[in-house]
């Protein structure tokens, strides 16, 4: 199959980039730009073009899909600049959805859970929701997958990931504490990208188009649990801190879902072995004061 993958140079876009390619797919990855240069991706040769831009809409031709991981991913950034979460998380999509109907592609939009709450608790969740919109109401094929708290491969917070795994485990290289404010008790459903890249690939392949499903691994683990497995796989002596105290709407709350797409995801502590493993031979890890 031929893919075009947006923001390729970021986390989700270079893993689905490269396993799609691995497993024999043409892809065409495509990045803003002037979009901030990662470590991994280095070795991408993307078309560089925004996915806002009519003129990307050529590039579709001959296409069967349309990974849409492009835009705003985070909900700190959509506060600050809500307009701009409107457009990077909504416009693009709808400037893309016009390209698949114009040439016969499918679209596949990574939503989040954080969308599926009513109201939508932050411009984040809500940016995602018009995106989603967009989505049920352009007569182009495509499929919004509310994806739950996904790392992995690609996912650095020394390069600004702001996911709770990878920032658990940078601080945890570092020997530095690892704060958990609000309630550390709130649970998160923490999913590999290895996991999703090809559940993914078999909702293009199956056209499972005009659908809204919820990818996750069903599990929910309280944050608490988790930065306690990172340090523990990593062998780390870094405390973890609880302070407490008021989180911007949607950041404090527990998001219980359950898969809506049945495929194979590995256990939590496997997932995360593999990903720190991943994580020191980093080149932003070396050199750095490890557990």
């Amino acid at each position: 199959m031929r893919f075009i993958v947006t923001g390729a140079t970021g986390f989700l876009g270079w893993r689905a980039s490269v396993l799609l390619a691995e497993e024999g797919h043409e892809v065409v990855p495509v990045s803003r730009p002037g979009s901030r240069p990662r470590a991994a991706s280095a070795e991408l040769d993307p078309v560089r073009i925004d996915a806002g831009d009519p003129a990307i809409r050529d590039l579709l031709k001959g296409s069967d899909a349309v990974l849409h991981f492009a835009g705003q991913p985070s909900p700190a950034g959509a506060r600050d600049d809500p307009a701009g979460a409107v457009r990077e998380n909504a416009g693009t999509t709808l400037n893309l959805l016009q390209g698949c109907d114009e040439h016969g592609a499918g679209l596949i939009y990574p939503s989040s859970v954080r969308a599926a709450m009513d109201p939508p608790p932050d411009p984040y969740a809500m940016s995602k929701r018009l995106g989603e919109n967009a989505c049920r109401f352009h007569p182009a094929n495509a499929t919004v997958v509310r994806l739950t708290s996904v790392f992995g491969p690609g996912q650095v917070a020394w390069e600004g990931a702001t996911g709770a795994i990878a920032a658990f485990a940078a601080r945890a290289i570092d020997g530095e504490p690892i704060v958990i404010p609000g309630d550390p008790g709130r649970t998160r459903d923490f999913l590999y990208v290895d996991d999703l890249v090809p559940a993914l690939a078999k909702i293009a392949a199956e056209r499972r188009w005009n659908q809204t499903l919820t990818l996750g691994s069903s599990v929910n683990t309280p944050l608490i649990e988790a930065a306690r497995l990172v340090v523990e796989t990593l062998g780390s002596d870094s405390p973890i801190e609880t302070p407490g105290g008021d989180l911007a709407p949607g950041e404090n709350e527990s998001y219980d879902t359950g898969a809506g797409l049945n495929f194979d995801v590995r256990p939590l502590d496997s997932a995360v072995a593999s990903y720190v493993d991943w994580l020191r031979r980093h080149p932003a890890a070396q050199g750095r004061t490890r557990a």
